[in-house]
């Protein structure tokens, strides 16, 4: 599947942002190192030759500038450093764009009348009944589910129990599982959908699926879009 361009400026743009805003604090470290050179220049070319700088006060002045201009190299290794780290991560989550994820919560994306749901229970059930909801909380779909102790998947049209065709959003599946015995099952789910972008804001990446948003460290699974 074709990645979008305009999702690849869009990471692009914000490497650049992370590298600007680095740009600026070692610019400031450089300055400061200017200025600091010039006052110690003035310094000595202004001094009275009758009682020159003291030999201890100038030897601290010079390690004084050494050490701003380590602060500088040291800033310059890191910007080069983070600016690598930003760029091999962003470039490993564009791989993402056109990929079904699934991530902790109970959310599944219809997109072109296509859905995903996964429901994960606990041991091997009797019974396993399906709902879903749309956003405003109404049950669209009621349905057996697959009964089998680990992942079950529901593949959905996106029609609702009367076979009449939904618009594409976001949908909420809740699993409602017993045993034999008649003793209630436990069930987790699972969010679903297709990454259509993806965006950094403090340190934090997100995949954008439909109208959902989830954590990219969340992500529990990723493959080839239905």
């Amino acid at each position: 599947m074709a990645i979008d361009a305009s999702k690849v400026d869009n990471i692009n743009n914000i490497i650049n942002k992370n590298a600007s805003e680095t740009d600026k604090a070692a610019s400031k470290a450089q300055t400061n190192y200017q200025d600091f050179l010039k006052l110690l220049t003035t310094q000595l070319q202004n001094q009275d030759p009758t009682a020159p700088t003291d030999t201890n006060q100038l030897t601290q002045q010079i390690a004084t500038l050494s050490q701003v201009e380590q602060q500088i190299n040291t800033n310059t290794n890191l910007q080069k450093l983070i600016s690598l780290f930003n760029t091999t991560t962003m470039n490993s989550v564009v791989g993402y764009i056109g990929k079904q994820v699934e991530s902790d919560g109970d959310k599944g994306v219809l997109q072109n009348s296509k859905a995903s749901f996964v429901y994960n229970l606990e041991k091997d059930a009797q019974t396993a009944d399906v709902q879903l909801l749309d956003a405003s909380g109404k049950v669209v779909l009621s349905a057996s589910g697959t009964k089998v102790a680990g992942r079950n998947e529901v593949l959905w049209d996106g029609k609702d129990s009367n076979s009449n065709q939904l618009p594409d959003g976001t949908y909420t599946i809740k699993v409602t599982a017993k045993d034999a015995a008649g003793e209630s099952i436990k069930v987790t789910t699972s969010t679903v959908g297709v990454v259509s972008s993806v965006d950094s804001k403090d340190g934090k990446i997100t995949l954008t699926l439909g109208d959902v948003s989830v954590d990219l460290d969340k992500v529990t699974s990723v493959r080839q879009a239905i």
